[in-house]
């Protein structure tokens, strides 16, 4: 039991500690989010706490200390003929004959199952109760087992998805990112999406707020604020006013004819002054204060490297090309579990509360009583010794 307590305490411990980490984020997130901590982090394995081989060695023992001790309970307690073993008890009460008879009352008052062996009235009740601890364990052992399949064994796919867009994954269940902030409105770094989950069904979640170890869950699916991203948005209009609105990442080449164009090369959050002069600012942390277009203006076979900010216009080839303010994406991890595992991991917790209600609730109570007297055995009978005692002695009920 103690070798129990003690895994458990510890299982409880590196599960929490891998919810306080982010899970198997790319290296620059922790060496990011986490300067001062990100070698301990990478040198334990705290990145993916529930494929390290600590976390399963701690579910391993756990799960054989839980089996060894579900075994050791069965046995005892399908092995053990209540009635049988307390047939054999010899009486220690020896009131006269009022006294036993007025103690026999108290046991079918207390609504007790009698059972006649020869000369002996044996009365038991809440005798289901001695599977209590049977069922807590065996409880415990399914939750903490399907728990971990369920860690283990989900579907994971990582997307990124700009805002007002959608993704549709394979059965038809649809994602629906609203809205994403890097930053809340007090400046401090934040990563929260507005979400929509709707399944094959109709189900749907409504919009819901999404961050960092703060999941939105609907059936199968669960979706994490995984990480985030920053792009360009460039709209470009023709001679005829007709506009398109385009989100443009590096490499991206805006062109009507595959000649005559903007290549971008990047999106950078500003520019700082140096001794040396003025240049691009390459470190990136939350939102991009003064962002920077750096791109390559194609026309008539030559190419020129240029900047822009958001705001400029630049007119080539037929059409103008807007700089518009850059666009916050989160990037989502979408888990998706089995149906079954949930309603098995759902069952062994309400296996737990009963073991724990049929343990608190049904203590277990045994009485023998012959010609001779009477015995309490089984259980926890204290309350019922006292009031017997002062039932059946009469000295003790006249002090």
């Amino acid at each position: 039991m103690t070798c129990g307590i003690v895994l458990l305490g510890v299982f409880a411990a590196v599960t929490a500690l891998g919810s306080l980490i982010p899970q198997q984020r790319e290296a620059m997130y922790y060496v990011r989010n986490y300067p001062d901590q990100y070698e301990m982090i990478f040198r334990f394995g705290l990145d993916h706490v529930y494929t390290a081989w600590f976390f399963i060695a701690v579910v391993t023992l756990l799960c054989l200390n839980l089996l060894l001790c579900s075994v050791v309970r069965f046995r005892r307690v399908s092995g053990d003929d209540l009635v049988r073993r307390a047939a054999q008890l010899k009486t220690n009460r020896k009131p006269d004959a009022e006294g036993i008879a007025k103690a026999e009352q108290f046991f079918k008052d207390h609504k007790c199952r009698v059972t006649v062996i020869g000369n002996r009235r044996i009365y038991t009740k809440n005798a289901f109760g001695r599977w209590g601890t049977f069922l807590i364990h065996l409880g415990i052992l399914l939750t903490v087992f399907f728990f971990v399949l369920g860690l283990s064994t989900p579907f994971i796919m990582d997307i990124s998805c700009y805002p007002g867009d959608s993704v549709v994954l394979d059965d038809g269940t649809r994602i629906y990112v609203d809205s994403f902030s890097i930053e809340d409105e007090t400046g401090k770094l934040d990563y929260r999406s507005m979400i929509n989950i709707r399944l094959p069904d109709g189900r749907e979640t409504g919009l819901r707020s999404l961050s960092v170890n703060h999941p939105v869950g609907l059936g199968q699916y669960k979706v994490y604020q995984q990480t985030y991203g920053t792009a360009g948005c460039i709209s470009v209009t023709d001679g005829a006013g007709n506009m398109d609105r385009f989100i443009v990442e590096a490499s991206d080449f805006l062109s009507a004819d595959g000649k005559t164009g903007i290549l971008i090369d990047n999106l950078y959050p500003g520019l700082e002054e140096t001794e040396e002069g003025t240049t691009l600012i390459t470190s990136v942390s939350g939102s991009y204060p003064d962002p920077v277009y750096v791109f390559l203006l194609m026309e008539d076979g030559s190419q020129s490297a240029m900047l822009a900010f958001p705001g400029d216009e630049l007119e080539t080839g037929g059409y103008t090309f807007r700089f518009e303010d850059p666009v916050e994406y989160p990037g989502l991890r979408i888990k998706r579990s089995s149906a079954a595992l949930q309603w098995l991991l759902l069952g062994s917790s309400l296996l737990l509360m009963l073991g724990l209600g049929v343990t608190f609730l049904m203590t277990p109570v045994c009485a023998v009583v012959d010609d001779e007297g009477y015995c309490l055995a089984g259980g926890k009978p204290e309350g019922y010794a006292l009031a017997l005692k002062a039932l059946t002695e009469k000295e003790d009920t006249h002090a």
